[in-house]
């Protein structure tokens, strides 16, 4: 990854070894394309950052091209979005959720220690203008997170096809130190939100399937968007995983 957020990475994190260890183009598109033969219909790439991998519209490509394959998605830190968001369309990404902490530049270059704000903001509007929908936005609960930087970033869902997405941290070996009361709660945060503006409705079930995730959705009354709470803490969600990750050394997890 070309970042190093704070709940995520040690600053001095370094890859030494470039793509070498990692699988191929090739080996990605056969290995996946095993799993889409046993029934697998969603695909999502994700990282690290993928958009660090100059390869990565021909792995689109390929695995776009398998069979059976019904969605691809992709995860990305956003700081390379504005230059490929068109050709990552035309390479047969679906949708994309970018990773959004703040719209405060100064707080968002302090937890990522070396994004640009704007340079990933341009990636969301190249994202939507490129046609890639739905365009999600990914935002880790911080304990030191602004109540009103909550309340912008909810807002970005009342007249824009925007998906807001507030996940509560996990505990890591990088931010192990901290304290309970220093991991933010999704609860928490949706009541700030409510109080500001109005109830939050479920997303209609029609509306909402295939469930593509951990996250539950909902919707101000009359926005265009959704915001949604991922919560691994407050309200687990383990017995409901459908995950299967191929690492990028080719390492099967559940």
């Amino acid at each position: 990854c070309n970042l190093r957020c704070t709940y995520c990475l040690p600053e001095d994190a370094d890859f030494p070894f470039g793509d070498r260890d990692f699988l191929s183009a090739t080996e990605i598109e056969a290995v996946v394309g095993a799993l889409v033969r046993l029934g697998i219909r969603r695909v999502r790439l994700t990282g690290g950052e993928p958009l660090v991998r100059r390869d990565i519209l021909e792995i689109a490509r390929r695995l776009k091209a398998l069979p059976g394959l019904d969605d691809l998605a992709l995860s990305t830190n956003g700081t390379g979005l504005a230059r490929l968001a068109p050709a990552l369309k035309d390479a047969g990404v679906d949708r994309v959720n970018v990773s959004l902490d703040s719209l405060d530049p100064e707080r968002f270059k302090e937890i990522t220690r070396r994004g640009d704000l704007q340079e990933v903001w341009e990636g969301v509007e190249a994202a939507l203008a490129a046609g890639l929908s739905p365009v999600k936005l990914n935002a880790v609960l911080l304990a030191r997170t602004d109540p009103q930087d909550l309340e912008r970033l909810a807002a970005l869902s009342l007249d824009r096809p925007l998906h807001v997405r507030f996940i509560e941290m996990m505990p890591t070996e990088v931010n192990h130190h901290l304290q309970p009361h220093e991991f933010l709660s999704a609860d928490v945060v949706r009541a700030r939100l409510e109080a500001r503006f109005g109830p939050l409705s479920p997303v209609p079930a029609a509306e909402a399937f295939p469930r593509t995730g951990p996250a539950k959705a909902y919707r101000f009354a009359g926005a265009t968007g959704t915001v949604g709470f991922i919560t691994p803490l407050s309200h687990t969600f383990c017995e409901e995983c459908n995950r299967l990750r191929l690492t990028a050394r080719g390492e099967l997890r559940l």
